[in-house]
């Protein structure tokens, strides 16, 4: 018997759809976009449909929904169509009350880079201006916009080539890389819900080869309540199964699960494996 309730998308409401997409896909980030009209005018807002689609060209890409209740473009959608070129400006923990200012619905000739106090960055290729207090900013020429249904709450996919990167000099480590925890991202997530992503990050070793893989591990161990799918992960991951040392240790078999358990936690795998097979042999 399945434990998931089963929504169909179209029984529901566009409201009712939304909610649950933003509060499944999340933490999202944000693109904090800078465009400018024909007419020179400033415009500033964030759209969290965001993320990159490529690096050769680099190919960001994010999407103004129309007004869920008029249907109307947002201004970002309209000046983008006009001018062809935007800014991208990634959000830190320390704008993030300004970001929120910002999107409220101010008409079309205010600038919201004055409304929610923050500093115009002029851009070296483009006419839109980034913001000075993020820690990146991305110039970015139009690529493409993909009208995605045309009725309201329909998204509108931006996609733009990067011709630029700003990164400040603060953000820099010593190998010249950016150092992901000083810049303070935050993600948007379901309702009026963010994300410290500094205070959440944690690192996975990518495997630096094929490894044996689920089916490797005996179903013993695979069906055990004591180890989760994340420590399962790590045995699976060796490039083959060690070879059995013949270890002997006298515990119960939980103390023996347990223990493998706090080898894995600690990314000892070999002799995490050594355990798996002492279980096995005292079957």
């Amino acid at each position: 018997m399945s434990n998931f309730n089963f929504i169909e998308a179209k029984k529901q409401t566009m409201v009712e759809n939304y909610r649950l997409m933003v509060a499944s896909i999340s933490p999202r980030p944000i693109a904090f976009v800078g465009t400018k009209n024909n007419f020179g005018q400033d415009n500033l807002a964030p759209f969290s449909f965001f993320n990159g689609f490529g690096a050769n060209p680099p190919i960001v890409g994010f999407s103004p929904a129309l007004s869920g209740r008029t249907g109307k473009p947002k201004d970002t959608l309209v000046n983008i169509i006009e001018t062809k070129e935007f800014t991208i400006s990634v959000v830190s923990h320390s704008i993030a009350n300004q970001m929120s200012l910002s999107s409220c619905e101010f008409l079309s000739d205010v600038d919201e880079f004055e409304k929610s106090g923050l500093t115009k960055e002029k851009s070296k290729l483009i006419k839109p201006c980034g913001v000075s207090e993020s820690p990146v900013i991305f110039e970015c020429k139009l690529i493409d916009i993909i009208e995605l249904g045309g009725k309201p709450g329909s998204g509108n996919l931006i996609l733009g080539e990067i011709l630029a990167f700003h990164i400040k000099d603060s953000i820099i480590d010593e190998d010249g890389s950016i150092d992901e925890k000083s810049m303070n991202l935050i993600g948007r997530m379901g309702y009026g819900n963010y994300a410290d992503a500094a205070k959440s990050m944690f690192t996975i070793t990518k495997p630096k080869h094929i490894g044996v893989g689920f089916d490797a591990i005996p179903n013993k161990i695979k069906e055990s309540r004591y180890l989760n799918g994340n420590q399962l992960a790590k045995l699976a991951s060796v490039k083959e199964v060690p070879i059995d040392a013949n270890l002997i240790n006298d515990s119960d078999e939980k103390s023996l699960f347990i223990e493998c358990a706090k080898k894995l936690d600690s990314d000892d795998i070999d002799n995490a494996w050594q355990i798996v097979f002492q279980i096995i042999r005292n079957e």
